[in-house]
């Protein structure tokens, strides 16, 4: 019995499957026929696809390595790491205070 493997189709790009989920999007054509253009695509996954696209654009589709915030985002995160770190410190600080006022003062000896 000679069994021969059925090839592999070549991964879409991000490219690719923008041009395909535009597709749909413009109703240029169905989710089912799109899906069926192309071999070992299902429906679920173009219309995640679609839901990726709509909310991110092709950044979206290009995969979790290439998802990088977008250069406001990372500066206010950074900035909200650094206030984060400064507001442990001053809650830090204000334990110690409130802490020393419990301890008993000591008074200097009379004379």
């Amino acid at each position: 019995m000679n069994h021969t493997p059925h090839p592999v189709p070549p991964a879409l790009t991000a490219e690719d499957k923008a041009g395909i989920v535009l597709s749909v999007l413009s109703g240029r054509e169905t989710v089912a026929e799109a899906a069926g253009r192309h071999a070992h695509l299902s429906e679920r996954s173009l219309l995640d696809w679609r839901d990726a696209f709509v909310e991110g654009g092709l950044r979206e589709l290009q995969g979790s390595a290439a998802r990088r915030p977008p250069p406001r985002e990372s500066l206010l995160e950074a900035e909200a790491a650094e206030l984060k770190s400064a507001l442990g410190e001053v809650c830090l600080e204000l334990n110690v205070w409130q802490a020393l006022r419990t301890y008993p003062r000591r008074r200097p000896e009379p004379g």
